[in-house]
């Protein structure tokens, strides 16, 4: 029986974007070397200046179309709200990778790294475009790639849950979990959905199992004053002892 309690009004916090504001200001266009447009594009994304972002990023990508370069124009592209052009940019960064793919027997961690941000990115954007069975299978490829998959894994832990697929999403918090258990969102998830398939007593208690229960105190424990908090502990007050 499925509980009235309020569960992840935002839980896509780790994947949604940053208010579409768009400053109209182009500092930093025409920086002369790699390091200069660098700097001004951390800059410029740091204080969600889109226009500059997307403008210092298609300089570095007209300069050498990197995967990188194009990774970094297409995650422009998206914060500003053009989700289209920027899935054609992350097509580009992958196509990019591909030609990039270190030989056989060369160190890839740093190229698999690249790789898994694209395929995240690029999940984000189908996201964006309401492609979600799309958007999974990407963040499924990054977390191959990823010597942390947890964000993969938490993506798609969260995509899922918001989507109403509570069959399936615990166990991606699970595997996210596995990978990096200081996520405390992916705890609040798997508890939120254990909590709410979880049976009711004649006394108004819930029979939450110990995973359910654990996940919950693990997510007050990683963020006792997160958004989650008040849900958190109402879930857990409700708990059969």
């Amino acid at each position: 029986m499925h509980k009235s309690i309020s569960l992840v009004a935002a839980v896509l916090w780790a994947l949604l974007f940053a208010p579409l504001s768009m400053p109209q200001t182009v500092a930093g266009v025409g920086t002369a070397t790699p390091e200069a447009r660098a700097a001004a594009y951390d800059a410029a994304m740091k204080s969600h200046d889109w226009v500059t972002a997307v403008a210092v990023a298609r300089e570095a990508v007209d300069s050498s179309a990197t995967a990188e370069n194009l990774r970094k124009l297409a995650d422009a592209q998206l914060y500003s709200g053009a989700a289209e052009q920027a899935l054609a940019a992350y097509e580009r960064a992958s196509a990019a990778a591909e030609q990039e793919k270190p030989a056989l027997g060369q160190p890839d961690a740093d190229w698999k790294d690249r790789l898994a941000k694209i395929f995240i990115g690029k999940g984000n954007a189908l996201l964006k475009l309401h492609r979600t069975a799309d958007a999974i299978e990407f963040y499924n490829r990054a977390a191959e790639f990823a010597a942390n998959p947890g964000k993969a894994y938490f993506n798609i832990c969260a995509v899922l849950y918001n989507s109403g697929n509570t069959k399936d999403s615990p166990t991606a918090c699970r595997k996210c979990l596995q990978a990096d258990p200081s996520m405390a969102n992916a705890w609040f998830i798997l508890g939120s959905v254990l909590f709410a398939d979880a049976s009711i007593s004649g006394k108004g208690t819930v029979a939450l199992s110990a995973e359910g229960q654990q996940a919950l105190e693990k997510y007050l424990e990683l963020a006792p004053d997160g958004p989650h908090a008040a849900d958190a502990k109402a879930m857990l007050q409700m708990v059969a002892r």
